[in-house]
């Protein structure tokens, strides 16, 4: 729930720019638990290093997500499509995500990290969503345009939501639990493709 909550709070940061990669650095705070996690995009690939318990390998084209729990050496992999396929076989089921979010501008503004930002609300049922909007962090439009691969990776059927500007925080309640992510660092930086390659000694549990 933690990697599909992250990914559909970091779609509300994307437009498209396929070339530059990208480094971005979150902070998560879940009552009194912090934790950070690295993003790292190359064009359609991006992997998510959750502290050095686990990575999470997502490939948008192919729809393939690995995931690497590094301290068993244990590897595992879905394919988004095939879950696609097996939630639409469930009769009478929608596909998660499949409500359009309401978005409502509140009209309060309050700095974050020093830059002016507007608050802005996101609400589907049973989860609600707050988030502080800047356009004036260095370059963000380009920065919004190469996150654009992280709209693919949400949730099958998801609509994707309209905010202006990057999101410096959001504040997600869910299930009773809140979820803080407060951007730390978005950059462009070079990321080698062996990123996205499953290190040599990674087994199948089981095997």
């Amino acid at each position: 729930m933690k990697t599909a909550s992250l990914i559909t709070i970091l779609a509300l940061l994307g437009a498209s720019f396929a070339h530059a990669d990208l480094v971005m650095v979150n902070e998560t705070i879940i009552g009194e638990i912090k934790s950070k996690t690295t993003l790292y995009i190359r064009g359609d690939k991006v992997r998510t290093d959750n502290g050095t318990e686990t990575s999470v390998i997502m490939d948008a084209k192919s729809g393939d997500m690995i995931t690497l729990m590094h301290e068993q050496k244990m590897v595992s992999k879905v394919n988004a499509a095939e879950l696609k396929a097996a939630a639409a076989a469930i009769p009478d089921k929608p596909l998660p995500g499949a409500i359009e979010p309401k978005i409502t501008a509140t009209g309060k503004k309050e700095k974050v990290m020093g830059y002016e930002c507007e608050i802005y609300t996101m609400e589907v049922p049973g989860v609600t969503t707050k988030m502080w909007m800047t356009k004036d962090y260095p370059g963000y439009e380009k920065l919004r345009d190469g996150l654009k691969v992280l709209d693919k990776l949400g949730t099958p059927g998801a609509k994707k939501p309209e905010v202006p500007g990057l999101a410096l925080k959001t504040e997600t309640e869910q299930q009773g639990l809140k979820f803080i992510t407060l951007l730390v660092s978005l950059k462009e930086q070079p990321v080698d493709e062996s990123m996205f390659n499953v290190p040599a000694g990674y087994k199948p549990p089981g095997e």
